[in-house]
């Protein structure tokens, strides 16, 4: 699918003024892992620190087994030592079990590797904990040999939901032990109360120096105040060197391929055989890893995550063979579905007035015995508001689940297709609200046959086809192209804002204007333009769940025939409406792209001012309306174009010096210099710290700031916009 796309980007580059095209492209980061690393105030540190002590893993004991259902979306550390995959229910296609490990082109601060390129390069890995194979201790210690019939399971799938690896990709599985060697495995951190750096607040991007090291520092992603405590590196960490020695591989593949080449299953279940006398020791060890591409397009935003393998259910233990296919296990598979028959959100308000065309008549349940013979089980799901109180449930009985390897997913009408046996009812006259729902599967306990997978309904006020995670980037081209989101309400309503959820790309090279429109209805398609708020810019949030909000408060166009007042945040809409943009630049501005729920007929584009178009991609887009009551959050703030600054001169001789504010023109890499706007520099501050994290110097922005009361060395200088909330650094050396 990449070289398609490259193809098809050359051919637009030639020709954009004649032809159209919207596009897909993978994601350049992780927003799930990045949100995480801001609340857990962590930054990826290149610096390595003089090496203190040594840490040795445990061994963990026979069987070895990892399903990967879990919340996190780290791997679970008491089985694994690294978390460069990517644990979640979004990627894989038809899995084993709901949850899998995701290897891809991203590494586990939720960025692209930084030695990627478009031929091959070393991108994720999972290895596993040490792992006793010269002995087992249940029901009694015995040592182990070759002849016990060790083997490694699992299975695998390229592709998924998102981009297929190329055919020099391919996924590797190697085993290893330890060689005697130790090298750099981690930085160690400590706690260190902010109180210690003797100022009221610090502000994201700020530079804390470490106490362990005052050489190094680290900026800060969330503001700190006195009495909070903030991770700072002090130490690297020295941990066993294991060789490594590859014993299975898969080249790149599409997924149709690999069904055709697998019989049409989605997933594929592979044994390895461990008969090396030299792996039965206590430091046994085994790592699937991938070799992934990028795209070869030149312009950086077409360069992207890619390249998805999928691992779920591994098993390694003593006493199989090749025919030991099953598993003592019954699970639900894929995500919890939404009770909502076109949403996965709604205004409360707006589902009231016609809750029961809202919701679906029933639910689609996948449930899988992994077994060799049948297993009885019951099936519920129970339904609770935000305060914990029950509403409804269901009781789908008891049934015997047949066999998935004879009879695929079950088949019994109360567990594969449960009726929605209620309705959401008003709590508390409440227009926001949100249910948990909590689907239960019990077998023979005795052998914990057990499984349960829960979903959050969200009433808030806003609609969402969307479920919150961006399995590709959505955009199109040439200049002047439009998208237009249908959305249909039960009653009359005043849209307010338009959230959309922007991916980055590398160097920023979707931060191009564009213009938000509202249109009405046209016989289905989007019909006259309503409203158009011109020169936004895409706003990026390191979190899967917040969304940047557009009020709509200065349109540069507004239909009055249609709203009869041009007050702001204020237009009125019934029935169905649109919301999209109308696109200034030919560049991709990469809208987040949903590829687990089909909106597809939803979408609309027009490449030629003439002709609405049906998206021909199958997802929902990350675009929400906002609707209802006035909003009170804060209206959004003016988005400066600066990228970084420049102090000069640097080194300074006699402490006065100027600084120069810089961004990066289009696709660009290199930076030009560029003039504010006069609103941003005066609600700009400057800040100057010494290595000791002590404010030496703070003041509004001048064109010359004079230092010459400082003593020489290395300072900090901090540029702190105000209006955007935007925190730069930059070191500055006074000398004579």
């Amino acid at each position: 699918m990449r070289n398609f796309l490259s193809a098809i980007l050359l051919f637009i580059l030639s020709f954009s003024t004649l032809f159209g095209q919207e596009i897909l492209t993978g994601l350049p980061e992780n927003p799930v892992i990045k949100k995480a690393l801001k609340q857990q105030q962590i930054k990826q540190i290149d610096h390595v620190f003089k090496s203190s002590r040594i840490e040795i893993p445990n061994s963990v004991s026979l069987p070895f087994f990892d399903d990967f259902k879990q919340d996190g979306f780290y791997p679970d550390t008491s089985r694994w030592v690294d978390n460069y995959v990517y644990i979640n229910q979004d990627f894989s296609l038809f899995p084993p079990s709901w949850g899998t490990a995701t290897f891809d082109a991203i590494n586990q601060f939720g960025d692209i590797y930084s030695n990627a390129n478009p031929l091959q390069f070393f991108a994720d890995q999972l290895s596993s904990k040490p792992i006793r194979l010269d002995s087992v201790f249940d029901p009694a210690p015995q040592a182990l040999f070759p002849s016990d019939s060790v083997y490694l399971s699992f299975y695998y799938q390229p592709q998924g939901v998102g981009n297929d690896p190329q055919p020099q990709d391919s996924l590797v599985l190697s085993f290893g032990y330890y060689t005697g060697n130790f090298v750099f495995g981690r930085v160690d951190s400590i706690p260190v109360p902010v109180d210690i750096y003797g100022v009221d607040t610090i502000f994201p991007g700020d530079t804390l120096l470490s106490p362990c090291d005052l050489t190094w520092g680290i900026r800060i992603l969330d503001t700190l105040y006195p009495g909070d405590t903030v991770v700072l590196p002090c130490d690297s960490v020295l941990i066993p060197e294991t060789k490594w020695l590859p014993v299975w591989s898969s080249m790149g593949m599409t997924l149709d391929s690999f069904r055709i080449k697998n019989d049409t299953f989605y997933f594929e279940q592979v044994f390895v055989p461990i008969i090396d006398s030299a792996y039965f020791r206590n430091d046994f060890q085994f790592r699937f890893h991938n070799y992934a591409s990028i795209s070869n397009d030149n312009l950086q935003s077409w360069q992207s995550n890619c390249d998805y393998w999928n691992v779920d259910y591994i098993v390694l233990d003593k006493n199989r063979s090749r025919l030991d296919t099953t598993h003592k296990d019954i699970t639900f598979v894929g995500k919890a579905p939404s009770f909502l028959e076109k949403y996965q959100s709604m205004p409360f308000y707006q589902y009231s007035d016609d809750p029961v065309s809202d919701l679906k008549l029933g639910l689609k349940m996948y449930i899988s015995n992994l077994d060799v013979g049948n297993q009885t089980a019951e099936y519920t799901y129970e339904v609770y508001n935000d305060q914990g109180g029950h509403e409804f449930g269901w009781d789908g009985g008891s049934g015997d689940l047949q066999p998935f390897n004879q009879s695929g997913y079950t088949k019994i009408p109360t567990f594969a297709f449960p009726p929605v046996n209620g309705v959401f009812p008003p709590f508390g006259n409440r227009d926001s609200i949100y249910f948990d729902i909590h689907h239960y599967l019990v077998g023979d306990v005795q052998f914990g046959l057990t499984d349960t997978m829960s979903f959050r309904q969200e009433f808030y006020n806003y609609y969402a086809y969307d479920d919150g995670t961006p399995e590709f980037g959505y955009g199109l081209t040439p200049a002047g192209s439009q998208l237009a989101y249908r959305f249909t309400l039960n009653r009359r309503d005043t849209l307010r804002a338009v959230k959309f959820f922007f991916n980055k790309t590398l160097t920023g090279a979707n931060q191009q204007f564009f213009n938000i429109a509202v249109w009405n209805d046209l016989n289905g398609r989007p019909g006259n333009l309503i409203w158009l708020e011109e020169r936004q810019k895409p706003v990026f949030e390191d979190s899967l769940y917040k969304y940047c909000t557009y009020h709509l408060v200065k349109p540069s166009y507004v239909d009055l025939n249609f709203i009869d007042t041009a007050r702001s945040d204020n237009v009125p809409v019934q029935g169905t409406f649109y919301v999209g943009w109308v696109q200034n630049t030919n560049h991709n501005l990469n809208v987040g792209f949903d590829a687990n729920n089909d909106a597809s007929s939803n979408i609309f584009y027009n490449v030629t001012a003439n002709e609405w178009q049906s998206s021909s991609y199958s997802g929902a887009l990350m675009i929400r309306p906002v609707l209802g009551a006035k909003l009170t959050e804060s209206l959004p703030q003016i988005k400066s174009s600066m990228d970084l600054f420049r102090i000069s001169p640097n080194p300074c001789y006699n402490g006065k010096v100027s600084l120069k504010f810089m961004s990066y023109p289009g696709h660009s890499p290199i930076p030009e210099f560029i003039t504010l706007e006069e609103v941003v520099l005066q609600k700009m501050e400057i800040y100057v710290f010494n290595l000791m994290g002590q404010r030496v110097f703070q003041g509004k922005y001048q064109t010359s700031i004079d230092l010459s009361n400082l003593n020489n060395g290395i300072y900090i200088v901090q540029v702190l916009d105000l209006v955007n909330n935007v925190s730069m650094s930059q070191k500055l050396l006074i000398t004579e």
